[in-house]
């Protein structure tokens, strides 16, 4: 409990804006139905925002996490690297699981035949395997880390507000339903923090030969 505690406290503005992120979310949820809310957001596009929200979706991509792991390994900092490489693919294996588990249908399979349906013609359109969103997942499991190991206030907000823009893009581009990137959001935070946890014991509690009573033979 003093690690879960510890750790609130050292990035509790982080926590603070994922939690309010996630009862604006959850209100929305359980409270209107999945279609009509996934119609409200995607039906309210530009040629703009096609294009802002074809790149802010990437930060969610694997090509991309890998190649800031990448660069933080060799030009930052490689607990940071070590970090992003290791939940992506922790999450991104639970959320694969998830997938093929539950095997839930996409907007486009049900809607993509209503006039207020809106997808792009340049980006592949998915009607499987919905829940949860891998993009969303990924990027609150990226932002959660950068929090975590920067320890900058103004990073750690910036890249919150990437993850929820990267959120948003998966029902604005015609990928998801608001229920696949709620859950995602918490699978990503909630796995980098597990990370965190078991780092933070295993630093303090790891076996070494200097742990060894004195009168210890082999």
């Amino acid at each position: 409990m003093k690690r879960i505690l510890k750790l609130y406290h050292q990035n509790r503005y982080f926590y603070n804006c994922f939690l309010t992120w996630y009862f604006f979310l959850s209100c929305i949820v359980f409270s209107i139905p999945k279609q009509e809310s996934f119609l409200f957001i995607n039906s309210k596009h530009s040629l703009f925002f096609d294009y802002f929200f074809t790149v802010i979706t990437q930060f969610g991509d694997g090509i991309f996490v890998i190649a800031l792991a990448l660069f933080c390994f060799f030009l930052w900092s490689r607990r940071l690297a070590v970090a992003i490489a290791a939940t992506y693919i922790g999450s991104g294996l639970i959320c694969s699981l998830l997938k093929r588990t539950f095997h839930t249908h996409r907007p486009g399979f049900s809607l993509h035949d209503d006039p207020n349906f809106h997808s792009l013609s340049w980006m592949p359109m998915s009607y499987h395997n919905a829940f949860p969103s891998g993009h969303t997942t990924s990027a609150f499991a990226l932002a959660t880390c950068i929090a975590l190991y920067s320890r900058n206030r103004s990073l750690s907000i910036l890249a919150f507000l990437l993850a929820c823009l990267t959120g948003y893009s998966r029902v604005y581009l015609g990928q998801h339903y608001l229920d696949d990137v709620w859950f995602g959001s918490m699978l990503g935070i909630g796995f980098s923090c597990l990370y965190a946890l078991l780092v933070s014991y295993y630093s303090e509690n790891r076996f070494t030969l200097s742990n060894l009573p004195s009168n210890f033979k082999i």
